[in-house]
């Protein structure tokens, strides 16, 4: 009966039912702790469940608690070693989410070894292992190295699962992502069409994998300037994620984001600034007040405000996102050169050259690197 609950409750979270989700979990936890010997794998199991649920609802700090007794548990009687890797794979999931990128690709690397040990080199497990390595290197802005991940496991996937499955369309939306980010936007659209038409044959019209897809083709629709149907892509991915979370999770501010990026690019300044102000306070509560997109979002808040030359209010915007991503990330991720950018406006708006001058030596810096990257090709 517990498994049962247990089994139903991952079933629920699949279909982004996650209150219901979270109940049933709670209920097959609950029935095997009182049935069951404390180190049973059963219980195990089913915390290893209820962390993961968690984790889809953005309850990170529960989800890691969670997690971390999951491994616990599964490690202190020599538990089976693909049991502690799902265990040790959920808890680098919810690092991730919440934005603790180191202990994500050590927890993620110590899961790519087993995994490779148990089940060799073509294993969907050795893939997803490699997604969330590549989705790590993507975050720190490092986009030829997460395409490499991203390439050797949508290999293994393909040759798995064939070429219409929801975990080849998972695949795929990853790679497409990161050729966005490398700026390949012709190559980039074919992946994500192909993803998004799996995606909705096998979830249906409203469901977060489909929303993942449509950000992807409303970045590629966005950067090609065809800002019409970026807006209703956007629109209708803020739209899903409503539907399945509520009001209160951080995936909403990502589309938020997303759709005051179109705004700014249309000149909607005073618009763009307030979707920005709702979604810096919407990741400073879900997420954390340093995560990267807070960083960001501040960001776009500065761009926004500079835009309408109010210089002294876009400056705090645009220093606390810039000192946000400059502690994460690689100093040529887009994001950072923006800030150095606008900081450069605002310093000299402001009449304050010496702090302009030192942007602009990394403005300048940025260029140079640019043109070497360039040069070596």
């Amino acid at each position: 009966m517990a498994d049962s609950l247990v089994a139903l409750g991952l079933l629920r979270a699949d279909q982004a039912q996650l209150e219901e989700a979270e109940r049933l979990v709670r209920e097959g936890l609950a029935m095997s702790r009182r049935n069951l010997p404390p180190g049973h794998p059963g219980v195990a199991k089913a915390t290893t469940a209820l962390g993961r649920v968690l984790e889809e609802r953005g309850k990170y700090a529960e989800a890691i608690k969670a997690l971390e007794e999951a491994v616990r548990l599964r490690s202190a009687r020599g538990g089976a070693a693909p049991d502690l890797a799902a265990s040790l794979s959920e808890l680098a999931n919810t690092h991730f989410y919440a934005g603790h990128y180191d202990a994500s690709d050590s927890l993620n690397r110590r899961v790519l070894t087993i995994y490779r040990e148990i089940f060799g080199e073509r294993h969907p497990l050795v893939a997803d292992a490699l997604i969330n390595l590549g989705a790590i290197q993507s975050e720190r802005g490092h986009y030829g190295e997460a395409e490499q991940y991203y390439r050797q496991a949508l290999d293994i996937t393909q040759s798995w699962y064939g070429k219409d499955h929801p975990e080849t369309a998972s695949a795929l939306s990853m790679l497409g992502r990161t050729l966005v980010f490398e700026n390949r936007l012709d190559e980039a659209v074919v992946p994500l069409e192909r993803a998004l038409a799996i995606q909705e044959r096998v979830y249906g019209k409203a469901h977060p994998r489909v929303a993942s897809a449509l950000n992807e083709l409303g970045r590629v629709a966005q950067q090609q300037g065809k800002l019409e149907d970026a807006e209703k892509d956007y629109s209708r991915m803020a739209g899903i994620y409503r539907s399945v979370y509520g009001d209160k999770h951080y995936l909403i501010g990502i589309a938020l984001s997303n759709l005051g990026s179109v705004y700014l690019a249309r000149e909607e300044y005073a618009r763009a600034e307030r979707l920005f102000r709702e979604v810096v306070k919407r990741f400073t509560e879900t997420l954390s007040a340093d995560h990267l997109n807070t960083g960001i979002a501040r960001i776009k808040l500065g761009r926004a405000l500079v835009r309408q030359n109010r210089y002294q209010e876009a400056e705090v915007e645009s220093l606390a996102g810039y000192e946000i991503l400059v502690r994460q990330t690689s100093s040529s991720v887009s994001w950072l050169k923006s800030a150095r950018q606008d900081l450069v406006a605002e310093y000299q708006a402001l009449n304050q050259p010496e702090k302009a001058s030192k942007f602009q030596q990394e403005v300048a810096a940025d260029e140079r690197n640019a043109h070497g990257a360039a040069s070596s090709k």
